[in-house]
């Protein structure tokens, strides 16, 4: 077993053993339908692929109040994927976060700031993408009125994939050991009790990982690219595909709205254009999504 799959055994007990002596603050549970339009990330009309997925996500959250300004959540979270065409992409995965949120105040309009560590591992069907993960932030709220809340911060995130060992050639490839870090702006709307409207704009600088089919390899993408060490066979999506690590610049931008029909019961659209700049190459992807949340 590896550590931070033992590290989630042991916490995910100690949550657990905690809810039977004091209830967690909250249990809520989502799903999902979505639709990505380029997650192949490919360049070229031809290499791109999107696709529909379902996603089923449950969270158990703690807080643990230190006090009237100072307060510690710890959350686990289960969360599984399945797509409906390319279901080697189907995944599951377990996120243990931890968040530690405090005010100088207790006013209204004080600034709520939070600091926060996530660490989780994501199993894929096809094995190639498994990894372990984590990210760090730090996160700041202001709340303008009592229907406008705004919203930033910083985050630094990178991916430890299972290594992939090439018998031919006797060398190990890296291409799926991703990092990026993300500075983001945001703000909530009410709109009314039970509508409220958000929007974020988000700068994301780090790797990405394209995916291409073979015979694109060979007649469109330059030389420097065909020889990329972190360049791997991949048959994710259907024989001769290779994927390619390349450094990029994320622009995302999110539109969405939430509409909650009881204290418990709640909808959440999303929409997301993201556009990366690798260099030679850019890559548009835009991003639909429509949740129902509740909280048991």
């Amino acid at each position: 077993m590896s550590p931070i799959r033992l590290l989630t055994f042991i916490l995910i007990n100690i949550i657990l053993s905690s809810v039977y002596a004091v209830p967690p603050t909250a249990y809520t549970g989502s799903l999902s339908y979505g639709n990505d339009s380029n997650l192949t990330l490919g360049y070229l009309n031809k290499d791109i692929l999107g696709d529909d997925y379902f996603n089923l996500a449950f969270d158990i959250s703690h807080s643990i109040s230190l006090n009237t300004n100072n307060k510690l959540i710890l959350s686990v979270t289960p969360d599984l994927s399945t797509y409906s065409k390319y279901d080697g992409l189907n995944n599951n995965l377990i996120d243990l976060k931890a968040s530690y949120l405090f005010q100088f105040s207790n006013h209204f309009r004080s600034p709520q700031f939070g600091l926060y560590y996530t660490a989780g591992t994501t199993d894929y069907k096809n094995d190639l993408r498994d990894n372990t993960h984590n990210q760090y932030g730090m996160t700041i709220s202001f709340r303008y009125d009592d229907r406008t809340l705004f919203r930033a911060g910083v985050s630094s995130e990178s991916v430890d994939a299972d290594t992939t060992f090439n018998p031919n050639n006797s060398n190990y490839y890296e291409t799926f050991d991703t990092s990026r870090s993300t500075t983001y702006f945001g703000i909530n709307i009410t709109h009314t009790a039970k509508l409220s409207l958000y929007a974020s704009y988000s700068l994301i600088s780090g790797d990405i990982v394209a995916n291409w089919r073979d015979s694109t390899f060979l007649s469109d993408i330059p030389p420097a690219t065909q020889i990329a060490w972190e360049t791997i066979p991949d048959t994710i999506f259907a024989n001769n595909w290779s994927s390619t690590k390349y450094n990029a610049d994320i622009t995302k931008i999110a539109l969405g709205f939430n509409y909650a029909f009881s204290p418990s019961n709640a909808v959440d659209t999303a929409f997301e254009s993201l556009d990366a700049d690798a260099g030679a190459y850019s890559y548009t992807i835009e991003r639909f999504s429509l949740s129902y949340l509740h909280r048991f």
